[in-house]
């Protein structure tokens, strides 16, 4: 890996170290994401599971819904990700050397994004319910289930 990646919450009681480079950067402009960071759309790096190791702290996590859960810091508040069965994810605001990493991935929750938040590069746009991962997450939340 050319570039490391490390990272972690604004009062650094939360970090973290990729092993790996990310499976893609992309980003999402679902209503959820709109909501958990207070932003018109949240810019994730995803990585396959156990690629990303907590190095320091421990993220508390909330469920946001049946598929997704998202971790924070319960100390200064930052949002550092968001896992699902078999993908976990990183905010770029969080790494350490965010300038190494643009997204290549695609624009996500499309159906969602606010009308001004114009987007400026050829990235596909895909809307939620086509995008593979989270129809991966949904067919997993739902075998756990059973």
């Amino acid at each position: 890996m050319k570039n490391e990646i490390n990272g972690g919450c604004l009062c650094g009681a939360i970090r973290y170290h990729a092993k790996s480079n990310p499976k893609w950067i992309s980003y999402c402009h679902c209503k959820m994401c709109q909501k958990a960071y207070g932003q018109a759309s949240g810019i994730f790096l995803g990585f396959t599971k156990d690629v990303l190791v907590i190095t320091k702290g421990t993220p508390k996590k909330y469920k946001s819904s049946s598929w997704a859960e998202r971790s924070f810091c319960d100390n200064c508040g930052s949002p550092v990700g968001v896992s699902y069965t078999d993908l976990d994810s990183v905010l770029i605001g969080t790494l350490d050397n965010p300038d190494y990493w643009p997204p290549n991935g695609c624009h996500l929750g499309i159906e969602s994004k606010i009308q001004w938040d114009l987007i400026k590069d050829t990235l596909p746009q895909w809307r939620t319910e086509d995008d593979p991962d989270f129809i991966e997450a949904i067919k997993a939340s739902k075998v756990e289930k059973q």
